[in-house]
């Protein structure tokens, strides 16, 4: 029970770091690519589980889904992706999306909900290892047999412990920078390149310390390089902003951007002409997992499941990517493995950071790093 309540009690002070990033990563240079046109012909001639679960899900008839307009594409996102489920399986969903909080309120929210006995507010809910496991520990989510049934959840690196979730995005925290101001050797490609004389007072980072949680993973950094690393950092700082003040960057007030949640916003504005670039950071060699799951209380569990599975797809990816640029680096033909690639050609072991390992770390040593790295970089 300790150890489950030191799990739930860190959950929301870790992942912070993770909140304000929930948007796109790219191949640089690449623009997005739109979802196929067309669409197969429903099958008829399913696996018996399978058939059942697509009838149960015409019975629902419809699926609520809640998240913040910066996951999945928001409201565009999740209509093409309902859109491309209802073709694939001959359904008719109506699907019911509504804007809705944080990883972390909406993870307290469906436990409220569970534990009063009243249905989730979300069929799906969506979130990082650190919420999927918070969310375990208070027996929240359905264990669900992917493997009996699912098309596209074929790869049991996509599956959270007891299949209580299935990771569909990959993040890659990094270094975003204006390309008129920083260019050709002055481009910094690591952290420790920001500590350089030339970017002091021209560097902006996150009040919530984004990333820092995991470089002091001891497979990463540690804790004592990591808090070092900080306070050197913080003397460069000209301050401090959220992963999606994106157009600080672009204008000029600040030159360079780390860590950066994600590539997501920076690419979305490259491609819309704007002069930024994001890059993996090579000293930080981690990939972060989000999840998709269902609540035990969901009132349309059938039409959950098959959304889910759907996004695994090729073409869910795709339309995923399209609309976030980002998606998993586990699916075939994803373009956030060409990241993952490059960040693996630097020599660096790539750290991912998923359920099982997080559930299976010592939460209590690392829970004071967030806040105290917080402090150092805003100079309290």
């Amino acid at each position: 029970m300790l150890q489950n309540s030191l799990r739930a009690g860190v959950t929301t002070l870790v992942l912070a770091t993770l909140l304000a990033c929930a948007a796109p990563a790219a191949a640089p240079g690449a623009a997005p690519p739109s979802a196929p046109a067309g669409s197969a012909a429903p099958v008829t001639d399913r696996p018996p589980a399978l058939q059942a679960l697509v009838d149960a899900a015409r019975q629902e008839g419809e699926i609520d889904l809640v998240w913040g307009e910066g996951s999945v594409g928001g409201r565009e996102g999740t209509r093409r992706l309902t859109d491309g489920l209802n073709r694939e399986y001959g359904l008719n969903l109506d699907v019911r999306f509504t804007p809705g909080p944080s990883f972390p309120e909406m993870a307290a929210r469906i436990t409220q909900e569970y534990q009063a006995g009243r249905r989730a507010t979300s069929d799906v809910y969506i979130g990082a290892d650190h919420h999927i496991s918070g969310l375990m520990a208070n027996n929240v989510l359905e264990a669900v047999d992917w493997s009996a049934w699912a098309p596209h959840v074929r790869d049991p690196a996509l599956v959270a412990p007891q299949g209580m979730a299935v990771t569909f995005e990959t993040w890659l925290p990094g270094i975003t920078y204006n390309t008129v101001r920083v260019t050709g050797d002055a481009v910094p490609r690591t952290l420790q390149d920001l500590l350089k004389p030339e970017y002091k007072g021209r560097v902006a980072s996150t009040p919530y310390a984004s990333g820092f949680d995991r470089l002091a993973s001891p497979e990463v950094w540690g804790k004592a390089r990591t808090l070092d690393f900080a306070t050197r950092l913080a003397d460069q700082l000209a301050g401090l902003i959220r992963c999606n003040e994106t157009q600080r960057i672009v204008s000029g007030e600040f030159d360079v951007f780390a860590l950066d949640c994600n590539g997501s916003n920076a690419l979305k504005a490259k491609a819309q002409g704007a002069p930024i670039e994001f890059t993996p950071a090579l000293d930080v060699p981690v990939a972060n997992l989000v999840y998709m799951a269902v609540p035990k209380n969901a009132a349309h569990p059938a039409a959950a499941k098959l959304w889910i599975d759907y996004v695994l797809s090729r073409e869910g990816q795709d339309i995923l990517f399209a609309e976030e640029y980002m998606d998993s680096h586990l699916v075939p033909g994803s373009r956030t493995a060409q990241q993952v690639e490059k960040l693996q050609a630097s020599g660096a072991t790539l750290e991912i950071f998923d359920v099982a390992r997080v559930q299976s770390r010592d939460e209590a040593e690392l829970a004071d790093v967030l806040p105290e790295v917080q402090r150092i970089l805003s100079k309290k």
